[in-house]
């Protein structure tokens, strides 16, 4: 059995990563001095379970998107950016666009409605959205 969490955000990595409006980030690596808009995605939950035949497992990765405003804060901008990546990651129904990786196949990826949150901080605005996007994988 392998671990899936890394190999399933170099997937997302890959799929997002220079082809959205803003920058994307793994967990944990935004820069410190980054002030404009990004994406940090990193993996919240996981299970594994395992048959006779193969390995499974369900994997949540989490998006987190910040806007940040001097002013009022504009709420369309999360929202058109959580569009952005939506679509990229499902263009058609029923089928993801995340790109296979070495022992692995993501058979579904279903994403679950936003929570979004305002935050104030040294006279800047924050507006945050977080999506969770659920993976049903099987190790091959």
């Amino acid at each position: 059995m392998i671990d899936v969490d890394g190999k399933l955000l170099d997937s997302w990595q890959e799929l997002i990563d220079g082809t959205i409006s803003v920058p994307a980030y793994k967990g944990g690596s935004v820069p410190e001095d980054w002030s404009g808009n990004y994406v940090e995605y990193y993996v919240e939950t996981g299970f594994s379970d395992d048959t006779k035949h193969s390995f499974r497992n369900e994997v949540v990765v989490i998006t987190n998107i910040v806007t940040r405003f001097n002013l009022a804060i504009d709420h369309s901008k999360v929202h058109g950016i959580d569009n952005e990546i939506k679509t990229k990651v499902k263009s058609t129904p029923g089928v993801h666009n995340l790109i296979p990786q070495t022992g692995m196949q993501i058979l579904d990826v279903k994403f679950s409605t936003g929570d979004t949150l305002e935050e104030y901080e040294a006279g800047k605005k924050y507006y945050r959205k977080i999506v969770r996007y659920t993976h049903k994988i099987v190790q091959t």
